[in-house]
């Protein structure tokens, strides 16, 4: 062994047996703490590159992992897969270009490969497969769908119009935990396949959600639902657009987060249709005039004069005498008709009856108290101010006292909100760049730990035990001996005897003394 080496072995071979097992076994686990602190601190930090995706696109993303050869995991469901967290973003930038992950279900792209022996059945095949790939691909992007699957139905086209079928489509969505979609974003996907195919009335799309519930409706079956439906969202839309605007109003007032609006609107709904007719006697109108006029006359005479052609012919004159008498007759009618105004009014569906406004108002705080634990002192609004911000909220929603609209204006302390602002506050605890710096601070802590706690004080051992067991051979002098106590003397004297004895006992015979020093060093290692 190399003197450097035993010099430096030499306080822990020197000691005891039990003392060498307690340095060894500090020794062990310090190298043990610090081999497994060194572990973590360099242990690969893994993100997800995809969440949730198909068999097909785990398998061509793990294949394209393997030949780019970067390390990754694979997630305990196998469907999702995790890379070193510094090459999270290239990954995916890299697989998008090569159409990864397809999202489920083979698109447009099947015709990507051109086999010039497909028949025409097959072309079929494949672009009806093509097309519900693309369409779970779409209805897979909307926001709380987790995965989409679409089914399509195209019957073969035939010469007759009566015997053609309309062709058919159904959803499968499976929604994300806890989100849901409203009737209106389901009836976007009713339409949205039904106008991706030929011919698709929007009434042969069914919508299931993964547990096998219904979510399309028939738009014969279920009107007055739809109708119910949008009555909801209409009031629902109304008076979030009114709680925006107050809210906005309120926060350039008072602050922001010292104000809370509420808004409850009420709508009338009835279909109302009125029919008016209104009469009026005092300005009566002609309906219809009737004149009638009648004449009437009488003329009597004998003829005289020499009968036949001279007396035709006029050249002979008649002789005449004659009695007349004549006579006239007028009738007028007039037909009048009692003026009259017909109406028809058809009243708006949905008009506003009633508004309640609810408003909660924090109040002012003093924080000119002593100490940075003390408590900032509430001070309540005057009734000015309530007033004022009374008049706001009024004017913002079209206050009508005769429609009976309501607005209280309540002055409450709120008395959470700084707890809130401390818990957002937090969020930096989860920055990563926090995390590295706690990493290697812990690493620096717990060396310097080992130093003082562990190392400093097994050298501090190491040191007390060398120490001799006696300090020397050497006898007493007079002086010293006079400034010992009596008890001291004793001990000292005795020690001195012994040692005395002990040298006499080595001088007549060393070689055995020899012996017994070799027999206990042999004993100590």
């Amino acid at each position: 062994m190399p003197e450097s080496l035993k010099k430096i072995l030499h306080p822990v071979i020197s000691l005891p047996p039990a003392k060498r097992w307690a340095v060894a076994g500090v020794a062990a686990l310090s190298i043990l703490f610090f081999s497994i602190l060194i572990i973590v601190a360099n242990k690969t930090d893994y993100r997800p590159l995809f969440t949730n995706l198909s068999g097909e696109d785990a398998g061509e993303i793990l294949k394209k992992l393997k030949e780019q050869k970067i390390p990754h995991q694979i997630g305990a469901d196998g469907k999702s897969i995790m890379v070193p967290s510094d090459k999270v973003y290239e990954l995916r930038l890299s697989l998008a270009s090569d159409g990864l992950p397809q999202g489920g279900g083979v698109g447009f792209e099947i015709f990507d490969r051109k086999n010039f022996g497909m028949t025409e059945f097959v072309q079929k095949l494949n672009y009806q497969r093509a097309l519900q790939g693309e369409l779970s691909r779409t209805i897979s992007q909307l926001s709380g769908v987790e995965q989409a699957r679409v089914h399509l139905v195209i019957p073969e086209k035939s010469i007759f119009k009566e015997s053609e079928k309309p062709p058919t489509a159904s959803v499968v969505l499976k929604m994300k935990s806890d989100r849901s979609l409203r009737d209106s974003e389901i009836q976007g996907i009713i339409h949205l396949v039904a106008s991706a195919v030929e011919g698709m009335d929007p009434d042969n799309v069914s919508v299931l959600d993964s547990r096998g519930k219904l979510m399309s409706k028939n738009s014969t079956t279920d009107a007055g639902n739809k109708l119910t439906s949008s009555m909801l969202e209409t009031q629902r839309s109304y008076e979030k657009n009114l709680e925006d605007r107050l809210q906005s109003l309120l926060d350039k007032a008072v602050g922001t987060g010292k104000s809370v609006a509420r808004v409850n609107a009420t709508f009338d709904f009835k279909q109302v249709e009125r029919y008016e007719e209104k009469y009026d006697p005092e300005s009566p109108v002609v309906r219809s005039e009737e004149h009638m006029e009648e004449k009437s006359g009488a003329s009597g005479g004998t003829a005289s004069g020499v009968p036949g052609v001279q007396s035709n012919l006029g050249k002979t004159p008649p002789t005449n005498s004659s009695n007349s008498a004549s006579g006239s007759k007028s009738d007028e009618t007039m037909n009048y008709e009692i003026s009259r105004s017909t109406a028809r009014t058809l009243e708006p569906v949905g008009t506003l009856s009633k508004v309640s406004v609810a408003v909660m108002v924090d109040g002012k705080y003093d924080a000119t108290g002593k100490g940075s634990s003390s408590k900032a002192k509430y001070i309540p609004r005057s009734s000015d101010e309530l007033q004022k911000i009374d008049s706001l909220v009024k004017s913002a929603v079209g206050y009508n006292a005769e429609r009976g609209d309501q607005v209280t204006i309540a002055n409450i302390p709120f008395q959470e909100s700084q707890q809130d602002e401390a818990d957002s506050a937090s969020a930096w605890w989860n920055a990563p760049i926090f995390l590295s710096i706690l990493k290697n601070m812990l690493i620096g802590c717990s060396f310097i730990a080992l130093l003082f706690l562990v190392i400093r004080p097994l050298l501090k051992i190491l040191k007390t035990d060398q120490k001799p067991a006696y300090e020397s051979f050497s006898m007493v002098d007079d002086g010293e001996e006079k400034q010992l106590a009596s008890g001291k003397k004793a001990q000292l004297t005795m020690q001195s005897v012994n040692q005395m004895e002990l040298v006499e006992q080595i001088k007549k015979d060393p070689y055995q003394t020899a012996q017994i020093l070799s027999n206990w060093l042999k004993q100590r290692e």
